[in-house]
Order: C-alpha cells, then sequence, then structure tokens
C-alpha cells in the first residue's frame, strides 16, 4: 500500500525535477542566444513568445 510519506516524496522528487529542468532550459537559452542565436530563431524553434525567451535568457544568464 501507497504510504502518505511516499506520495509526499513522490512530490518533492516531482518540484525538483521541474525546477532542475526549468534552469536547464533557461541556461541553453540563454547559451543559444549568446552564441547569436536570433531571437526568432529560439522562437521557432521553442514556440515560446518574445517575452518568454526574454526571461528565460535573464534567468540563465543570472545563473551563469
Amino acid at each position: 500500500m501507497v504510504t502518505e510519506a511516499e506520495l509526499k516524496k513522490l512530490d518533492e522528487q516531482f518540484k525538483t525535477a521541474i525546477k532542475a529542468a526549468e534552469r536547464q532550459r533557461a541556461a541553453t537559452i540563454a547559451q543559444a542566444i549568446g552564441e547569436g542565436w536570433a531571437q526568432k530563431d529560439v522562437i521557432a524553434a521553442t514556440g515560446y513568445s518574445r517575452e518568454t525567451i526574454r526571461r528565460l535568457t535573464a534567468e540563465g544568464r543570472q545563473a551563469q
């Protein structure tokens, strides 16, 4: 039987994985922009809005 502790641990692992994926996404987008990718090309590749790309680029740069 699944316990409450197991469910809480699963939820914490999920949240940790999401945060790590978000950091990786921001770092990779910042790297792409830093390597000379045009913002419009990052938008085309990801489907994100210009504002999202700007935000993620800033977050990725801050993390470096």
